[in-house]
């Protein structure tokens, strides 16, 4: 028999423990419990969770042009590496005008592009989607040692000295959210950003990953719950497609968007309840970008 690395031991005793605590505690929810091991565990990981917030993210197809800023911007962040394997928490999919985002009901979507080299391109729209964030998880459900579960202000986290790499969440999720590590990440100092040239260091305040653990967008949760009122990808979307805030704020801009235009959840019929809406305001684009 191989013998355990200190991490896989620390791994493996985690989930002894959670499952001890487990065996132990009556009255509540193998949910409710693993989520607040993990929470506990997972304090210097995140800042702490805003009491009597939940969080949303709005997408405009229409207004999107696919240009890829919000990915680039994303992996820049949240310290994506980009070797050995091109990791991405955002995926682009190009697709025809032949049926609208209403219409999609699985990801990736049927006949859609996700190499394309020029955006936009006349008879096409553009989806992008990261962690849904959903307020019934079933990634949180099949966790057998609680390292991704739901935090007090809805966000799905991943507790990384928790995961063992079992992969249950990833195939649990109906939205093929999750990254897995199957190489030893590498993080260079800094990197260069595709978006405007300039040198990038790595992110002090977001945890780095190792090899062995799933990893997703977070709504980037280091900045919301430490003063910048909205993710990385929301703030350099140059053509304002991207849009979050507080649900439970009846005054954010998420709240008064679903007030006033049609959405679409994909795959809403599984009940998982996803805070990543979709609505489109027919924007058109000239070929340079410009709205016309």
């Amino acid at each position: 028999m191989s013998k355990l690395n200190r991490r896989d031991f620390v791994k493996a005793l985690a989930a002894v423990g959670v499952v001890a605590t487990l065996g132990k505690v009556s009255g509540k929810s193998i949910k409710d419990v693993t989520s607040e091991v993990s929470r506990k565990s997972a304090k210097g990981l995140y800042p702490s969770a805003k009491q009597g917030v939940r969080y949303a993210m709005m997408i405009d197809s229409g207004a999107c042009i696919g240009c890829r800023t919000c990915l680039h911007a994303c992996k820049l962040e949240n310290n994506v590496p980009d070797e050995p394997s091109n990791m991405e928490w955002i995926d682009l999919f190009e697709m025809e005008n032949t049926r609208p985002v209403s219409e999609v009901h699985g990801l990736p979507p049927a006949d859609s592009n996700v190499d394309y080299t020029e955006s936009p391109k006349e008879g096409h729209w553009y989806l992008s989607h990261n962690c849904f964030h959903c307020d019934n998880p079933p990634c949180t459900k099949v966790c057998p040692t609680g390292a991704t579960y739901q935090d007090d202000d809805g966000l799905i986290l991943v507790n990384y000295d928790l995961c063992i790499g079992c992969r249950y969440c990833m195939a649990a999720c109906p939205y093929n959210a999750r990254q897995f590590n199957w190489w030893d990440p590498v993080y260079p100092p800094s990197r260069v950003s595709p978006i405007d040239g300039e040198t990038v260091p790595l992110n002090p305040k977001v945890p780095l990953r190792t090899r062995g653990v799933v990893e997703k967008c977070t709504f980037c949760v280091h900045r919301i719950r430490d003063g910048n009122p909205v993710p990385r990808c929301v703030e350099v979307c140059p053509v304002n497609a991207r849009h979050f805030g507080d649900l439970n704020d009846p005054e954010s801009e998420v709240s008064r968007l679903l007030e006033t235009v049609r959405t679409h959840r994909i795959k809403e019929e599984l009940n998982t309840q996803p805070m990543l809406f979709y609505f489109t305001r027919g924007v058109k684009w000239k070929d340079d970008g410009e709205k016309i």
